[in-house]
């Protein structure tokens, strides 16, 4: 998109809610993120959405900068969706924020390392930078990812970057990054333990009905492969007739999959839930038998997390080049597919040796860490005030 394009569909300046006026000096923190909002159970935007909605309960200030595709976009209170490139710098140069906050996720592609660049040079605000990427991290072949590559270059600019896991430590560990501006957070909030679990009676029959019951969890958007789990039933239930599928999430695919379910030879065996809440979707991932990942390179789901956790074993129905974790067997197509189910009903529910035994609450990490680095901000002030004095 051209400077000129940019220009033309740029929108009549807006005067934003978020101007400094509008902030209580009571208020210990303001909060920008910037990243994909919303998309239910994803490793990167269920953070940034975690995040903005503890910082709110604890009186802080938080705003999101959306990046999602248009036809995506859910208009929230305190989230905006740039039109443009030129409207998305104007956002972040006119909402004030003592800490900035860029989420990653999908992949680390040049034109993300060029929006890292530019949110690095934000003045009067610290900034985080958060890698989201799953799996096997591989950056972008043209990007450099040495101590002087173009990655290493924009990401040494941030005050501190986190990574989801220690493969992606390494990688900033590679490109020059310090140890100590790098934070190891997992990005998944811890459920709570006595949180009560109440499934919708024809939820909890059909799960009562079917055995083994496959689980499947995401977002029914383009490129959400639903239709071919149907498929993948279809082939399990000629080994296993009472076999179900399960499917939880949303989205704007969301009617075209009951109108492609109700025609489904499998339909009465084929249960659509749309969004549930988290710890729902963990009861049912813990009574699956096997759960189905439409994306095999996001390996870091709040689902694959919960599967780990249960010891269900999950099968990817999209072969991705990030399938190597030891925990997710892919397949590309229906046949091979139903075979990894197959053979995932016949052994014992497996014992992961990288699962995690407890996990930390990676959302109330980042907010100490947003604390942290705005303590450091503001005595930074206050010695640059006595010295002018001086």
């Amino acid at each position: 998109m051209t400077a000129a394009t940019c220009e033309a569909i740029l929108p009549t300046r807006r005067i934003y809610s978020e101007k400094p006026a509008s902030f209580s000096k009571a208020q210990k923190l303001r909060v920008l993120q910037i990243g994909s909002y919303p998309a239910t159970n994803r490793g990167a935007r269920s953070n940034l959405l975690t995040i903005h909605e503890r910082l709110q309960t604890r009186g802080h200030e938080s705003v999101i900068v959306d990046l999602t595709a248009p036809r995506r976009r859910a208009k929230q209170p305190g989230v905006h969706c740039p039109g443009s490139v030129l409207e998305l710098i104007r956002l972040l140069r006119e909402i004030p924020a003592d800490v900035v906050h860029l989420h990653i996720g999908g992949g680390l592609s040049l034109s993300k390392v060029a929006l890292a660049a530019l949110v690095a040079k934000l003045p009067n605000a610290k900034k985080i930078c958060t890698l989201h990427l799953g799996g096997r991290f591989h950056p972008d072949k043209s990007l450099r990812a040495g101590r002087f590559g173009a990655a290493g270059m924009v990401f040494r600019r941030f005050d501190s970057v986190v990574a989801i896991n220690p493969e992606i430590a390494s990688f900033f560990e590679h490109v020059g990054i310090p140890a100590q501006r790098t934070h190891v957070i997992t990005p998944f909030p811890r459920l709570r333990v006595a949180e009560s679990v109440s499934l919708s009676k024809a939820v909890e029959t059909f799960c009562r009905q079917h055995t083994p019951l496959i689980a499947s969890v995401g977002e029914f958007e383009p490129g959400y492969d639903l239709p071919k789990q149907f498929d993948i039933l279809n082939k399990v239930r000629e080994r296993y007739p009472s076999a179900g599928l399960i499917a939880i999430g949303s989205g704007n695919l969301h009617f075209k999959f009951m109108y492609e379910r109700a025609l489904h030879q499998d339909c009465n065996h084929i249960e659509l839930t749309g969004t549930l809440p988290e710890a729902a979707i963990s009861e049912l991932i813990q009574r699956a038998n096997v759960l189905l990942q439409p994306d095999s390179s996001d390996t870091d789901s709040f689902a694959i997390r919960e599967a780990r956790k249960a010891k269900t074993p999950v099968v990817g129905t999209n072969e991705g080049r990030r399938r190597a974790a030891a925990y997710l067997s892919a397949a590309g197509d229906v046949e091979t597919a139903s075979l990894q189910v197959l053979r995932s009903l016949q052994i014992a529910r497996p014992q992961y040796d990288d699962a995690p035994a407890a996990l930390s609450d990676g959302a109330d990490d980042v907010i100490r860490l947003y604390k942290q680095l705005s303590a450091e901000s503001s005595e930074t002030s206050a010695l640059q005030l006595v010295a002018g004095h001086a």
